[in-house]
């Protein structure tokens, strides 16, 4: 996300006047290295392939009783009601892009410090924003541009990505509870309270807490490091294979 972000922050900021430059510089490839290039894969072939491999992995369960289904299909809308997938990634999505603006180049060189250049000018701590809104003073209009074009196609990806979600979801919802447990699920869900979980619970799983708590735990797990790596050894020395009987007779 925050190299997307990037990048995209870069093709906002740069002028008309810099991408011939760009285009030009680049020598053109001789024939010898064209006819080398390996042939490009077919994306439709490559998914194809992808779900053929998905689907060995996670096969389809049992049919669930129609009944159920249907209660759990219910219950669904409500938790991941309609639009919900591009509620929730504007959200992050927005967020991430603000507060990259609100930083400086110093708060950058402080994330991932690089080799230091004595004649190279100190990093600047003048925030992101003013300095691209300085290069480009068409800056802002060109990031709500850019905010109203992802907007619009989150849109389409989530009426495309929503109904397999929420049917995946009432099959398994549906195998997983009964009839009456669906009933309490519907329950809750018809209250106010449930409702607002309902709306709320895509976007719970990218709250700023949430998302720390995923990557706060690699510390923990890299001091986890040796110890799994010697536990693994000693299982890999037991599942080695017996040696080999010899066919040396005995004198």
């Amino acid at each position: 996300m925050p190299l997307n972000i990037l990048i995209a922050l870069a093709a906002v900021a740069t002028t008309p006047a810099e991408a011939p430059r760009a285009a030009t510089s680049r020598p053109p490839a001789s024939a010898p290295a064209k006819a080398k290039a390996s042939p490009a894969v077919d994306p439709m072939q490559a998914m194809a392939m992808m779900m053929k491999m998905f689907d060995k992995f996670f096969p389809a369960g049992p049919a669930p009783d129609p009944a159920r289904l249907a209660m759990a299909r219910e219950a669904t809308m409500t938790m991941f009601p309609k639009g919900a997938y591009a509620e929730a990634m504007n959200i992050v999505m927005n967020r991430t892009v603000d507060q990259a603006l609100n930083m400086s180049e110093a708060d950058f060189a402080g994330m991932v410090p690089l080799a230091k250049d004595k004649k190279a000018k100190p990093p600047s701590t003048e925030p992101l924003r003013l300095m691209l809104s300085k290069k480009d003073p068409t800056f802002d209009a060109k990031l709500a541009a850019v905010r109203a074009f992802a907007g619009t196609m989150l849109t389409k990806v989530g009426d495309v990505a929503e109904p397999k979600f929420r049917e995946g979801m009432a099959r398994a919802l549906a195998r997983k509870f009964d009839e009456r447990q669906l009933a309490d699920v519907r329950a809750f869900l018809a209250t106010p309270t449930g409702a607002a979980y309902g709306r709320e619970m895509v976007g719970l799983w990218f709250q700023p807490d949430v998302m720390r708590g995923a990557f706060e735990m690699f510390p923990e797990m890299i001091k986890l490091m040796p110890a799994l790596a010697k536990d693994a050894a000693e299982l890999s020395a037991q599942l080695k294979p017996a040696g080999k009987p010899t066919d040396k007779k005995p004198e």
